[in-house]
């Protein structure tokens, strides 16, 4: 019986010790920046140069995440190079989306492009084309010179400027441009650059089967204060409820 307890507390006091070091070496999550639904059709200030200079301008790396449902309000542009400034830090990054008449596929999707300024240079990065009306979860990852962007928890462009990107610590976070309509949604920084696996569950506990961003203007459950730990709570956004799971189909034997 003394063996059994003896066991029984060992695994206690490993477990317990794997918690706490988990606690300790945790990056802190993600911090929520502005309301947690923006309009698209105005600019915006959603983070002063505080936020960002402590969280997107982290030396070891930094991640800003947000859910996006677009629409595009403006296709008077003659020519089909012409993008609205969904999200800006300064002139230092910008994330667009292409609003010239022939910018979506059937009116469904549009491109769009992350402008990152590099010695005075804008240095661009193509982005899968983002769905009009419908949600999109994107996470930008900077980590020294290379930018990795997942649409949906998939990495879609792994870049790498070819120097270090510009800083300005004066520079505040912006949403929108009356070119756009739409919703941004849930946006975070994190001052650390997220991992491939930390991306994907981050989107598979914040969204439901179509994608769309759990919010708590939609939920009737109470908002629990998220924890640090980075395993349990990738993102910081674990106050949300989580999506059920696939349905099973019932199959009989008679006819």
């Amino acid at each position: 019986m003394r063996i059994i307890w003896l066991v029984f507390a060992i695994i206690l006091l490993t477990f317990g010790t794997y918690y706490a070091i988990s606690y300790i070496t945790a990056p802190p999550a993600a911090n929520r920046i502005g309301d947690e639904v923006i309009q698209l059709n105005t600019k915006k200030q959603v983070a002063t140069n505080v936020e960002v200079n402590k969280s997107w301008n982290n030396t070891p790396g930094s991640t800003l995440i947000f859910y996006i449902s677009p629409t595009i309000t403006d296709r008077t542009s003659v020519s089909g190079n012409e993008y609205a400034t969904a999200i800006q830090i300064g002139n230092l990054l910008t994330f667009n989306i292409l609003v010239a008449p022939d910018a979506g596929q059937g009116s469904l999707m549009a491109p769009a492009r992350l402008n990152i300024s590099v010695n005075g240079k804008i240095e661009s990065i193509d982005i899968t084309s983002i769905p009009l009306q419908r949600w999109s979860s994107v996470v930008i990852v900077k980590q020294g010179r290379i930018f990795n962007i997942y649409v949906n928890g998939r990495l879609t462009n792994s870049y790498s400027c070819t120097a270090m990107p510009d800083s300005d610590p004066t520079q505040a976070l912006k949403v929108g441009d009356q070119r756009l309509g739409g919703i941004i949604a849930l946006m975070s920084l994190a001052a650390y650059p997220m991992q491939a696996s930390d991306v994907r569950a981050l989107v598979r506990d914040t969204v439901d089967t179509d994608g769309k961003p759990y919010l708590s203007s939609n939920s009737p459950t109470i908002s629990l204060p998220s924890l640090k730990f980075s395993f349990m709570c990738p993102g910081g956004n674990c106050n949300t409820p989580k999506k059920a799971g696939p349905m099973e189909q019932w199959q009989t034997v008679y006819a």
